[in-house]
């Protein structure tokens, strides 16, 4: 009897231990959800439940939307997951800030964004192309010991690349914009000049170095770092060889290109799913679609990114219909808008609507009032007037703007400039300042770019002003999109 009953006891006080040991788990986990950062919140949000459906455009010199569009022609939505890429050939490079701009206005639209970069060989000249002396190069084991070693001229090379990619990646810091940034990818595959480089003094130096000069001197904290690997017979072991460490990545991506001739194999995602640990997985390029049942047999990829016109290659109509269409995958009229999406918890997703955020778009010749500029033709290509002769203290006003509701505000203003010059947006009169801005030197009066800044607003119909603080520059128009 007394033996009975103290098994009992022992049976009952294991079974509130594990159960204690289980809630323990839980609370562990879904603290570890609440992050700095409202996109990965979003995504533990909705793990094991939703995936959202992504697609890359890698033409920003084409049309920086160019695939979404082709994918909108196909399913009638577009996709939930936006990304694009830094690239290397000339003309992409002079180009990166189309792809900014587009990358902003997906970000208001309510996309979550992917951000990469096909670097060029620091060892060798830039910009570059896709051959053995541009992203296709190697570098000896000298170049590589030199590119890891502080102050080295190839290391300073890469670091004076890494400079010109900030320069965007604060842009978008500058506009509220948070990005899931995947550099050094597929660090298993050789081809690339960065790849191909197992254990700690490999591809992952690399990676750690590039996050640390990003993050600690550059001062970037809108990026959440995806450490990526291709799907070779080898996974299993990649997994460990090229590991920055899990303190240097956010999210683990695995691009399913069928390379091991096995394609979506539970043992691939299994493997993620370990050495994730818990953290967010998902498919970062793919040319086959993963198919509904599929999604069903794996929940926890959290998104699937189409690789561009492979994704129409190498998949019917009919299945793409079928992927963006089900119940589980998430398109960008599904997302909340990351309005609705806290910094320090969880939301819900898939039932509520896009909020309404749709650029206020202002042509700088249609001003109310006006001291000491010109009205001349655009060469901009939305063609059309713009405004010019603006010297220092030059100011403009435009009347009755509505703004609809309260709160932070991204202005872009669409200028020119040989030497730079800075604005002050304003109330119309002086009196309420709410921001000011540099204008860089675009190469010339007629080369245009777009800048950002943010601002708070109140509801209600505003005069506002732009004011010269220094002259020297032309403005086409500018936009005021709800944040």
């Amino acid at each position: 009897m007394k033996k009975s009953f103290f098994y009992s006891v022992r049976i009952f006080t294991s079974a509130l231990f594990a159960t204690a040991l289980a809630i323990l788990c839980l609370v562990s986990s879904v603290a570890s959800a609440q992050t700095n950062f409202k996109t990965l919140n979003y995504l533990y949000s909705i793990k094991g439940q939703n995936t959202l459906g992504g697609m890359h455009n890698r033409q920003p010199n084409a049309n920086p939307n160019q695939y979404s569009q082709q994918l909108y022609n196909v399913v009638g939505q577009w996709p939930a997951f936006y990304s694009a890429d830094f690239q290397f050939e000339p003309q992409e490079i002079a180009n990166r800030q189309t792809m900014i701009n587009q990358v902003i206005t997906e970000w208001n639209n309510g996309a979550m964004i992917n951000l990469m970069w096909h670097a060029c060989n620091p060892a060798k000249s830039r910009p570059c192309y896709w051959d053995g002396n541009g992203v296709l190069s190697s570098m000896t084991d000298w170049e590589w010991s030199q590119l890891l070693t502080n102050g080295t001229p190839i290391n300073q090379n890469w670091k004076a690349m890494m400079d010109e990619v900030a320069v965007y990646l604060q842009q978008l810091e500058n506009a509220g914009v948070e990005v899931l940034f995947r550099p050094l990818h597929e660090m298993n595959q050789g081809m690339f000049w960065w790849g191909g480089r197992p254990g700690s003094n490999g591809t992952a130096a690399l990676y750690r170095l590039t996050r640390d000069y990003f993050q600690n001197t550059k001062g970037l904290s809108n990026l959440i770092w995806v450490w990526n690997l291709q799907d070779f017979s080898s996974l299993s072991s990649d997994l460990n060889n090229y590991d920055p460490g899990s303190n240097y990545w956010d999210v683990l991506t695995l691009d399913m290109y069928w390379s091991d001739g096995q394609g979506y194999t539970s043992g691939k995602y299994n493997a993620l799913l370990n050495k994730a640990n818990g953290k967010i997985i998902g498919i970062g390029e793919c040319e086959d679609l993963p198919s509904v049942n599929l999604l069903a047999q794996q929940p926890q990829w959290s998104f699937f990114m189409g690789w561009s016109e492979l994704t129409f290659s190498g998949n019917t109509n009919q299945k793409i219909q079928e992927i963006y269409w089900s119940g589980r995958v998430l398109t960008l009229n599904e997302m909340p808008g990351w309005n609705n999406v806290g910094n320090s918890s969880s939301s819900s997703s898939s039932s509520s609507s896009n909020p309404s955020n749709t650029p206020i778009y202002v042509q700088a010749e249609n001003y109310s009032n006006m001291s000491g500029v010109m009205t001349g033709n655009s060469n901009d290509v939305d063609g059309g007037s713009s405004v010019g002769s603006i010297d220092t203290n030059d100011w403009m006003t435009y009347n009755s703007v509505s703004i609809p509701s309260s709160g932070s505000y991204t202005i872009a203003y669409r200028v020119a400039s040989p030497n730079g010059g800075a604005l002050q947006f304003e109330q119309a009169g002086g009196g309420v300042v709410y921001g000011s801005r540099s204008i860089p030197a675009t190469g010339g009066w007629n080369t245009w770019t777009t800048v950002y800044q943010t601002v708070t607003l109140s509801a209600g119909t505003h005069n506002f002003g732009i004011k010269a603080t220094q002259g020297g520059w032309n403005f086409n128009w500018f936009s005021i999109t709800r944040n």
